[in-house]
């Protein structure tokens, strides 16, 4: 009888890829039962509040001439996802943005 495929889940928490995002906080629904995402996105940390955080950190890079390219990303990122009227849901939200855009092809 053939081994059993460990599922996505499963594979990533048992490889070097494992974090506590994976573990607690995955951004896909049914994965973990108190994730945001398993509950329509509602509570957890606001995609607002993820902006206002990354604007700030990209405020500070630019006093202290800091280059964060991928922090420009995450924020233009997020503005995307708030504009486009998820701003109370959980940050985690912005994988339904992603995916639609990687479907787009």
């Amino acid at each position: 009888m053939p081994a059993r495929l460990p599922s996505w889940p499963e594979a990533e928490q048992r490889s070097s890829g494992n974090n506590w995002a994976l573990k607690k906080y995955n951004p896909y629904p049914g994965v973990h039962e108190n994730a945001p995402a398993s509950k329509g996105y509602t509570g957890g940390f606001g995609t607002d509040l993820m902006l206002k955080d990354l604007g700030l950190s990209q405020e500070n890079a630019t006093a202290v001439k800091a280059s964060t390219p991928l922090g420009g990303m995450a924020r233009a990122i997020y503005a995307a996802h708030s504009i486009a009227g998820h701003g109370g849901e959980d940050f985690s939200s912005v994988i339904k943005m992603l995916q639609k855009k990687g479907n787009s092809k």
